[in-house]
C-alpha cells in the first residue's frame, strides 16, 4: 500500500517535471498509468497481496501516452524511499541504450533526489582483456564449431580480423574504448568478437591479472551501487535462471518493470528452446578430450582428471552414434523435407531409452570437465595466460554439453495431462563436420509456466507494459500466454493513445484481387501498386511478412523507383534508418523496405514516415514445428487454432506495425494494407477492433488529391467518417 509520504513525493516530482520539461503535457491517462504502476509496485514485501497477484500490473499504453515517464516516475520514488533496487528491462540492447542515454537522464535531472543508474549486460557483451591481449599477441583462437553451416574465414577475412583486433586492443589500452561491444563505433563481426569475449566458464574471475580493469566486473560493481538498473529481457531471463544475486539483484527484493512486454512470452520460449547435433557432437566430444589432455600436461595437473574426461567422452560418443542410427531407422524424410516432428510431442520409446543414457553420459562428462576447470583455475596463479587459453576452449565445450543436457531435459520431460506439451523434432543438418547429420530439438510451446516460476512467483513486484498488449481489444490472450491469467487481483489498465487518429490518419484496404496465399500473383499486384501509392510521399515504410517477397519486389521494381528504396539487410538497422532520415532531410523521397523487426521500436516522426504499407498480414510460418505443435494441441481440445492462436498473434503484430505512422500530435498519414482479408473476413474485422480509431476506406480511393489536401490542413474532411472500432462493431452487429 502507498504511504502518504510516497504519494506526496510523487506529486512533487510531477510538479518538478512540469517545470523542468518545457514540452511535457500532463494528461489524465498518463496519471492513471502512474497510479496503476505505483499500486502494483507498492505491494513489494506484502505476502498477502502476492497470493492473488496484487504485486503485478499489466498496462497497455498507446503511442504518445508518455509510457516511459508513466512507469519510471512512480517506480523511482518507491525505490528511493523503500531502499529497493528497480530493474527496468526492455526487449533489446538498442532500447536499453535509449533508456540509459535519453529517457532516464531527462527525467532524473528534474527529480529532487539523486538516482544512480547502471546498465546490465551479459558477460559476452564485454571484451575479456586477457583474451584480447592473448589473441592480439599470439593469434590464439577458439575451437572451430563443427556444427557451423559454413567453413571458417579465408585469409582475407582473417587478415581483416587481425587488423580490427589490433584497433580494439589499442583503444582499450589507451582508455578511449570501455570494452563494451555496443560502444565501438562500428559493428564487430561475430567471429572476431567470440575470440575476445568470454562466458562464465571461460573466465578466471579474481585469479585473472586483468581483473581490476575487466569491463564486465567494473560494470557489475557499478550495478551493485545503483538504484536503477537497465537490463534487457534476455539478460533478465538468464539471470532469473541463476543463483539469486549472481547477475542482477535478488528478484525477491527487487521491483521489475518489463517494457515492450508483448514479446516476453515468445522470448521465454526462445530462452528455453535447445538443440544439439549428433555427428557434429562426436567431433567436438573428441576435441574436448584432446584439450583436456593438453591442459593437464601444460599446467602439470593430475593425470586422473584428463583420464576421467576421456572415459566420459567415449561413453557419450557411443550414445550419440546409437541415437543417430535409431533416428535414421525411424524417420522417413520425404524428398526435400528436412524436418520430422514427434506427433503430439510423444517421443518414440527407443529414443527415450537411448536419450536417458545419453543425458547421463553428458552429465558425467560435464562433471569431469568441471573438475578439470577447477584445477586449472587453481593453477592459474603463475601462468594465467596459459591457463586462460585452455580455459577458453573448456568453456566452449562446457557450453556445448549444456545444450545437450538442456535438450534432453525437455525431451525426457513428462508432459502433464491437459498441460501444454513439449515440441520435439528432428532436423536433417549438413554441418561443417558431416554432410548427413541430425539436430535433436526440443522446446516448450508456451512460456507461461516458465514465466510464473522464474518471475511472477519470485519478483518482489512487477509491472508489464507495452503499446500492444491486447489482441483484438482483449487482454486475455496475453495474460494466458504470459502465465498471468490465474492472478485475480492483478492490476490491469488500458491507456489509449492521445493522438487524433480519426482526423489525422487513414487506414486504406484497397481491392487487391490476388489472394495472399497465391504468392506469385500477390507479389505482382504489390509491385503494380507500390509506385503509385508512394509517388508523392516524402518518407514511407513498407513492411513484408517474408524476406522472399521483399527481395522479389525490390528486384523487380522499376529502376527509377528502386533508387529511393533502402532494404533491410543491405546495412545495419541503425545505418539503414540513418540513411533514410538523411534522404528525407535533403528533400529526397525515401522508402524503407523491412520485415518484422522494423515493425516495432522504430521512431519515424513527421516526414520520415507519412505512409506505412503492409504487404500481407503477418501470420506465423505454418511449417514451423513449434507452430504445428501449438496448433495440434489447441485443436485436440476441440478449439480452432486459427482463432485461438493465429488471429490474436496477428492482432498484436498488426497493431505494432500501424503504430509506426503517428509518433507525435502533428503527424498525419496513411496506412495501406495490401491484404484484402483484413476488410472482407469476419476475423479481419476482429483485428480492426484492436487498432487505433483510424478513418477507414475499404476499396479504391477516388479522391486521393483532395484527401492529401485535407491531411495537409489537418482536417481530414474528405475522409469517410468510420473508425476501425465503428467498422468492427458494425460487422459484429446482426443483419
Amino acid at each position: 500500500m502507498l504511504t502518504e509520504e510516497e504519494k506526496n513525493l510523487m506529486r512533487r516530482c510531477l510538479d518538478e517535471v512540469r517545470r523542468g520539461m518545457p514540452d511535457f503535457r500532463s494528461r489524465q491517462p498518463q496519471l492513471r498509468m502512474m497510479a496503476t504502476a505505483a499500486h502494483a509496485l507498492a505491494a513489494i514485501g506484502d505476502a498477502a497481496a502476492r497470493e492473488e497477484g496484487a504485486h503485478l500490473g499489466v498496462i497497455e499504453a498507446g503511442t504518445g501516452t508518455g509510457k516511459t515517464l508513466g512507469y519510471l516516475l512512480p517506480a523511482l520514488v518507491l525505490a528511493h524511499l523503500r531502499g529497493k533496487h528497480l530493474v527496468v528491462a526492455s526487449s533489446t540492447v538498442a532500447l536499453q541504450e535509449q533508456l540509459l542515454h535519453k529517457d532516464v537522464p531527462a527525467l532524473c535531472q528534474c527529480l529532487p533526489f539523486e538516482v544512480r543508474c547502471a546498465v546490465a549486460k551479459g558477460r559476452a557483451r564485454y571484451v575479456c582483456p586477457m583474451r584480447l591481449e592473448t589473441r592480439e599477441r599470439t593469434g590464439a583462437t577458439l575451437p572451430d564449431d563443427p556444427d557451423a553451416l559454413a567453413p571458417g574465414d579465408g585469409p582475407a577475412e582473417r587478415s581483416s580480423g587481425v587488423r580490427l583486433l589490433g584497433r580494439l586492443a589499442d583503444a582499450f589500452a589507451k582508455g578511449t574504448w570501455s570494452g563494451d561491444r555496443d560502444a565501438w563505433p562500428s559493428a564487430i563481426p561475430e567471429t572476431e568478437w567470440r575470440a575476445v569475449s568470454t562466458d562464465r566458464q571461460g573466465c578466471l574471475g579474481g585469479k585473472c591479472p586483468e581483473f581490476k580493469r575487466c569491463p564486465f566486473y567494473l560494470a557489475r560493481q557499478e550495478m551493485k551501487d545503483a538504484e536503477l538498473i537497465i537490463a534487457n529481457h534476455d539478460l533478465l531471463l538468464a539471470a532469473a535462471d541463476m543463483e539469486p544475486g549472481s547477475v542482477l539483484p535478488d528478484l525477491a527484493d527487487t521491483m521489475l518493470v518489463l517494457d515492450e512486454a508483448h514479446g516476453l512470452p515468445a522470448k521465454v520460449v526462445e530462452h528455453c528452446a535447445s538443440r544439439h547435433s549428433l555427428k557434429g557432437a562426436q567431433v567436438w566430444i573428441e576435441r574436448a578430450a584432446a584439450l583436456a589432455e593438453d591442459a593437464t600436461v601444460a599446467l602439470r595437473l593430475d593425470q586422473a582428471l584428463a583420464e576421467a574426461v576421456a572415459a566420459a567422452s567415449v561413453e557419450l560418443d557411443e550414445r550419440m552414434e546409437t541415437l543417430h542410427a535409431a533416428i535414421g531407422e525411424h524417420c522417413r524424410f520425404e524428398g526435400q523435407d528436412t524436418l520430422w516432428r514427434c506427433p503430439h510431442g510423444i517421443l518414440p520409446d527407443r529414443w527415450r531409452e537411448i536419450g536417458a543414457a545419453l543425458a547421463q553420459a553428458a552429465t558425467t562428462m560435464t562433471q569431469a570437465l568441471q573438475a578439470l576447470r577447477e584445477a586449472l583455475v587453481a593453477a592459474a596463479g603463475d601462468r594465467p595466460a596459459q591457463a586462460q587459453a585452455h580455459l577458453s576452449g573448456l568453456g566452449f565445450y562446457l557450453g556445448k554439453l549444456a545444450h545437450v543436457e538442456q535438450t534432453w531435459a525437455w525431451m525426457l520431460r513428462e508432459d502433464a495431462p491437459q498441460a501444454l506439451p513439449t515440441a520435439r523434432w528432428i532436423e536433417r543438418h549438413a554441418g561443417a563436420a558431416h554432410a548427413h547429420d541430425y539436430l535433436v530439438c526440443a522446446a516448450p510451446i508456451g512460456g507461461g509456466e516458465k514465466l510464473r516460476s522464474l518471475l511472477w512467483e519470485r519478483a518482489g513486484a512487477a509491472v508489464l507494459t507495452s503499446a500492444t498488449l491486447r489482441a483484438c481489444g482483449r487482454f486475455e490472450p496475453f495474460l494466458e500466454e504470459s502465465g498471468l491469467s490465474a492472478y485475480t487481483a492483478l492490476h490491469r489498465l488500458d491507456v489509449p493513445s492521445p493522438f487524433n487518429y480519426a482526423d489525422r490518419a487513414l487506414l486504406h484496404i484497397p481491392n487487391v484481387k490476388a489472394h495472399p496465399r497465391d504468392a506469385e500473383a500477390h507479389t505482382r499486384e504489390v509491385l503494380e501498386r507500390l509506385p503509385p501509392l508512394l509517388a508523392c510521399e516524402p518518407g514511407a515504410l513498407v513492411l513484408f511478412a517474408s524476406g522472399r517477397q521483399m527481395r522479389e519486389v525490390y528486384d523487380q521494381l522499376p529502376e527509377a523507383f528502386r533508387a529511393r528504396v533502402l532494404m533491410q539487410g543491405q546495412v545495419s538497422r541503425r545505418e539503414l534508418i540513418a540513411r533514410h532520415k538523411q534522404r528525407v532531410e535533403r528533400g529526397e523521397p525515401s522508402a524503407l523496405f523491412g520485415l518484422a523487426s522494423l515493425a516495432e521500436g522504430v521512431d519515424l516522426p513527421g516526414d520520415y514516415c507519412t505512409h506505412v504499407v503492409i504487404a500481407k498480414l503477418p501470420f506465423a510460418v505454418p511449417s514451423s514445428p513449434m507452430e504445428q505443435a501449438r496448433r495440434e494441441w489447441v485443436e485436440r481440445q476441440g478449439r480452432s487454432a486459427f482463432m485461438v492462436l493465429s488471429v490474436p498473434e496477428v492482432g498484436i503484430r498488426l497493431a505494432q506495425a500501424v503504430g509506426r505512422l503517428l509518433r507525435t500530435h502533428q503527424d498525419s498519414g496513411t496506412v495501406t494494407v495490401l491484404d484484402p482479408r483484413l476488410g472482407n473476413t469476419h476475423w479481419g474485422r476482429l483485428l480492426l477492433r484492436g487498432l487505433p480509431p483510424f478513418r477507414i476506406v475499404i476499396g479504391e480511393r477516388l479522391h486521393a488529391q483532395s484527401e492529401a489536401e485535407a491531411f495537409a490542413r489537418g482536417t481530414g474532411e474528405a475522409l469517410p467518417r468510420r473508425t476501425s472500432r465503428q467498422l468492427a462493431d458494425a460487422a459484429a452487429a446482426p443483419a
